[in-house]
């Protein structure tokens, strides 16, 4: 028998957000960014504990963690490892923190929850991913489509936990309307806040698409009044930011691949209209190195909620993602190295390469996001699917693209254990 440790909600349903971060904001001060959530991402393998220390010295005031997988938390010694240590939990300059779980058997999930339950502000429940392995484990975008199942699940969260049990979730296949009718169950089971990705789960890679920030409105204005609402997608800049806040009403954005380039993306006005599209904040090599630093201090792999070198190795490529395209030299450096100090040498060598190219930080541009998109003449950026055609493959040289990848393979497992 389960105990019940749920807490009374405050008066009012949004205010545990603003109190949560408003100590954490680097905007109190501006008009449109005061009180909202500057949020980075639940990113698999990426963001990691000295990542998400990195974006909240440059202006995030709340992180997710990583997408933990329920069951192998649980079962699985060499993947509790890597999530949780034990002696060192979320250390106090990495809060606030939401740990967000992925699974459909709810024991399993509370019984995961209840480990983080007293070192984390909030626990979040996977319900965006799209890719193929969730669908065969039954997880994250797949749940919205068995909304019996998923209002369970977070009922008996919401009924067992004391801290907020939070929902990230995309656009139904089916469309709005369904979508908004499965919402309302699951703020009616509880949830404490919703993550909406506007974009429905066929909507990923080249066909990535734009984010509808239309739909993000609608659930603003059906819901926005009973719980704190945050916008997914389509956020390249602090232009963006502003515009979909001001467009939509949320009550704070969520970046993913946009700030895995450029983690400095919430410190100021970096590729912006008040900055003629200039990088304003830090370069590339400057955040390479703090990160770096960072991930020597709080090993990945060791209670950081990462694979170790292969999660940096990953990073410092999303950095110099525009540097390793012109060079293959330092890009098959950088596959190889298998060391801190390798990677240190990496560092050095793109150093040396902006040195003779006579590079400056201001001149560089968002390289990686835009990957799966083209400039157009009008200045506007269009997916490559759309010129090339769904089946054609647009070449486009990657170290490591296995965000989706099984979390087993990660830390010496078998596929089976995802399922």
């Amino acid at each position: 028998h389960t105990t019940m440790t749920k807490k009374t909600p405050p008066p009012d349903k949004k205010q545990w957000l603003i109190d949560l971060i408003r100590p954490h904001s680097q905007h109190n001060d501006d008009p449109i960014l005061k009180d909202k959530a500057l949020v980075v991402a639940p990113m698999v393998d990426q963001s990691d504990l000295p990542f998400r220390l990195l974006c909240r010295k440059y202006g995030s005031n709340l992180c997710f963690t990583p997408m933990f997988h329920a069951r192998m938390f649980n079962e699985k010694e060499s993947y509790r490892k890597a999530f949780w240590d034990e002696t060192k939990r979320f250390p106090k300059e990495d809060r606030p923190v939401v740990v967000q779980f992925c699974g459909s058997d709810v024991n399993q999930l509370l019984r995961a929850a209840k480990v983080v339950e007293p070192h984390c502000d909030a626990v979040d429940i996977n319900c965006g991913c799209p890719q193929g392995i969730a669908r065969r484990g039954n997880y994250g975008a797949f749940l919205l489509e068995q909304g019996d199942l998923l209002v369970n699940i977070v009922q008996t969260l919401v009924q067992n936990l004391s801290v907020p049990v939070t929902v990230k979730v995309r656009i139904l296949p089916s469309g709005l309307e369904p979508s908004l009718a499965l919402y309302r169950r699951l703020i009616d089971a509880g949830a404490s806040m919703l993550t909406v990705h506007g974009r429905t789960r066929h909507q990923k890679g080249h066909d990535t698409g734009a984010a509808d920030w239309g739909a993000i409105k609608r659930v603003v204005q059906q819901f926005g009044h009973e719980l704190p609402i945050i916008a997914n997608g389509g956020i390249a800049n602090m232009d963006d930011v502003r515009e979909c806040l001001e467009f939509t009403g949320a009550d704070g954005v969520m970046s993913s691949e946009a700030v895995l380039e450029y983690p400095a993306l919430f410190a100021g006005d970096s590729h912006t209209s008040a900055s003629g599209n200039k990088r304003k904040g830090p370069g590339r090599l400057q955040l390479a190195k703090e990160y770096l630093e960072l991930a020597e201090e709080h090993p990945t792999d060791v209670g950081g909620q990462g694979s170790g070198l292969k999660c940096v190795r990953t990073h410092l490529h999303h950095f110099f993602h525009n540097d390793l395209q012109e060079n293959p030299i330092i890009r098959d450096a950088a596959i190889v190295a298998y060391s801190y100090k390798e990677l240190w040498d990496v560092i050095n060598a793109v150093e040396n390469y902006h040195k003779n190219r006579q590079h400056t930080k201001e001149n560089e541009i968002q390289d990686w996001y835009f990957r799966h998109r083209i400039l157009q003449d009008s200045g506007e950026y269009i997916a490559k699917s759309e010129i090339f055609g769904k089946t054609q493959k647009v070449k486009q040289i990657e170290l490591d693209d296995d965000a989706a990848g099984c979390m087993a393979g990660m830390f010496g497992g078998d596929d089976d254990d995802c399922w």
